[in-house]
């Protein structure tokens, strides 16, 4: 009998390890986890950020700074999954939930932010109702009115960091594992 229960404590170990994995997988597979201790610093989300291109692919001016235009257009992309130009009810509805990173801690109603009412969220009123969050002054950490890739990348780190503690571990790392996986909401 002792030795049931102690193959089973075994193997209910190895499957809660393999049950973790898919998400580690994805973040350390890409290389993100320098040191291998199973969490990510700052420097090594940065790092693995910086590889995805995200913040030159918004910046548009090439000049090494996101404008608030800029920033706005593209969290305004992360949600026009279809490159449409407006957003419909099944793209803003993201926001609300499924790929909600950028509202993770709000109650926004996306909904008032389309103007005319015409069921799509276009870009001018997408960047009116955004400005009214404060995210870009959240991440602008010197108060220039422009961010560079530092402050982009922080901003997204504290994003993850739910809890504070300056490292991404889990379960916040699962969060990371899915964004920047195939089809995940970074998924460029």
């Amino acid at each position: 009998m002792t030795d049931q229960i102690t193959k089973l404590t075994g193997l209910a170990a190895i499957l809660a390890a393999l049950s973790t994995t898919p998400a580690l997988s994805q973040t350390m597979d890409a290389g993100w986890d320098a040191d291998m201790d199973g969490a990510l610093s700052q420097d090594e989300f940065a790092t693995g950020l910086g590889d995805r291109g995200i913040f030159g692919g918004w910046d548009t001016d090439t000049d090494s700074m996101l404008s608030q235009d800029e920033f706005d257009d593209g969290v305004y992309g992360t949600y026009d999954t279809d490159a449409s130009g407006d957003l419909n009810e099944a793209e803003y509805g993201m926001t609300d939930g499924a790929a909600g990173f950028w509202n993770r801690d709000e109650t926004v109603d996306h909904q008032a932010w389309d103007v005319d009412g015409d069921g799509v969220i276009l870009a001018n009123e997408f960047a009116d109702g955004w400005g009214e969050t404060g995210r870009f002054g959240e991440f602008d950490s010197d108060a220039d009115g422009s961010l560079t890739e530092d402050e982009f990348t922080t901003g997204i780190f504290g994003e993850y960091d739910a809890d504070g503690t300056g490292v991404i571990e889990e379960p916040e790392l699962t969060d990371v594992g899915d964004d920047m996986g195939d089809e995940g909401f970074w998924d460029v």
